[in-house]
């Protein structure tokens, strides 16, 4: 997701420091203020929504504080090593999935395993069994996928297909009626491709920050091989490969999609966002991209003219994307009041309150028993969207978790891919040159 290559993904912070006050909690006479760190700062999207938790957290604790604090992503996933390590960070914070940020906490200390407050609080029920490998690291920070977990995510996140159901009513294509397998995809592209006027695209695209193929290729990729091989792979099992004969043949089909003239031109130059802005101006027939920017596409071609699926899955039958949950949240180890934060945590993540609210903000919340609210039907395509691949064990992950390099080896490879400039095999070969070099750093 972009909130995981570009840094899009925004800041909120929680400091647990104490200040005489003469108000109180608990038993003591004083405030306790809370300070949160995050980068989940859209409006509409989460920064509102964390704002009105906090305040009715602070009403149901009198002498409770809650002081959030927003950054932008690079600010914080950049600072709060050293914040928490100083001792005057913040007591809960947002990290990042993978070895540049969570694999470092983990290391140095700097945040606290969740293993008694998934028990107390019975957390280990929010996502399906393979999600929670996402927050788990052995104490060391090299085993990425097992060991105690050590964050807990508020939304979902997911890449999927967007598509304008007027234009597949001019192709001859009912739009209620979704393929049900990866091949009855690409016959449907191929239709698009043969009816629509040869200037409009079938897929507007944006990759200009680099991300954008990297997001797309997940549903070409989960339905060309095993969702859990590719998970290993992310998560560094011995014996995991990039360049198997299911990822070489997910690359070539996505070749194939810019040989056949599936894209706009210029997708190279345009942004993910402004993409997403342009289908909802009804530049081509579909988008394939993150659900963080339904609302965009909703408010352009209204909500009755937009189908939201994945891509439908290959011989496995298993629905997959690239996808994940939102940012991690961390409890810090030197925190006075761990109790109280994972208190916060459990309350904006999984009260009945907190969902509420995000659905409010077009955002999916992580616990999969969540409901969206009835009579809005777009909102229940993005969220049932999410839930099929999610409770199919089906999210791919985001592959820059991989190394700390892998994003700028993706993205160089893939421009070369769809320029035609390198061939399938060769881009998995350099991939899987990066992750093996990293490899070996772990051992």
């Amino acid at each position: 997701m972009k909130r995981r290559f570009a840094g899009l993904i925004l800041a909120v912070a929680l400091v647990l420091v104490a200040v005489g006050a003469g108000v109180s909690y608990g038993a003591k006479k004083e405030t306790t203020t809370l300070t949160m760190w995050s980068y989940d700062n859209q409006d509409p999207g989460l920064e509102p929504v964390l704002k009105q938790l906090s305040k009715e957290f602070e009403q149901s604790h009198p002498g409770v504080k809650i002081n959030l604090v927003f950054k932008d992503f690079n600010s914080l996933v950049g600072t709060v090593p050293r914040a928490l390590a100083s001792g005057n960070g913040p007591d809960v914070t947002e990290g990042n999935q993978g070895y540049q940020t969570d694999a470092q906490l983990v290391k140095a200390k700097l945040i606290l395993p969740l293993t008694k407050y998934v028990a107390k609080y019975g957390w280990n029920k929010l996502y399906a069994p393979s999600t929670w490998g996402m927050f788990r690291w052995t104490p060391d920070g090299k085993s990425f996928g097992k060991g105690p977990v050590w964050g807990i995510a508020q939304t979902g996140q997911n890449v999927v297909v967007f598509y304008n159901k007027k234009k597949f009513k001019q192709a001859g294509l009912d739009p209620n009626k979704w393929p049900s397998s990866y091949a009855g995809f690409e016959a449907m592209l191929a239709t698009l491709r043969a009816k629509l006027p040869s200037s409009d695209p079938v897929i507007e695209h944006g990759n200009k920050e680099g991300y954008g193929f990297i997001h797309m290729f997940g549903g070409i990729w989960g339905a060309s091989t095993k969702p859990a091989a590719v998970r290993n792979w992310i998560y560094h099992v011995p014996g995991s490969r990039y360049d198997t004969p299911g990822t070489i043949l997910a690359l070539s089909r996505l070749q194939q999609w810019a040989k056949k003239g599936y894209f706009n031109d210029d997708y190279n130059a345009v942004g993910y966002d402004a993409s997403a802005q342009l289908f909802a101006k009804g530049k081509g027939a579909i988008w394939i991209g993150g659900d963080w920017d339904s609302t965009i596409i909703k408010t352009g071609l209204g909500a009755s003219n937009v189908g939201v699926m994945p891509v439908p899955p290959g011989p496995s039958g298993q629905w997959t994307s690239i996808g994940g949950l939102s940012g991690p949240w961390h409890i810090s180890a030197k925190t006075k009041n761990p109790d109280l934060g994972a208190e916060w945590l459990n309350f904006v993540i999984t009260s009945a309150r907190a969902k509420s609210l995000m659905y409010g903000q077009q955002q999916i919340p992580a616990d999969r028993s969540a409901k969206p609210p009835k009579g809005d039907a777009y909102l229940t395509q993005v969220s049932n969207a999410f839930t099929k691949v999610g409770n199919d064990d089906g999210l791919l992950l985001y592959t820059d978790w991989a190394s700390p390099s892998m994003y700028t080896t993706l993205q160089n490879q893939f421009q070369l891919l769809l320029a035609g400039k390198t061939t399938p095999q060769n881009m998995a070969k350099a991939v899987q040159d990066d992750w093996t070099k990293f490899d070996k750093t772990l051992k």
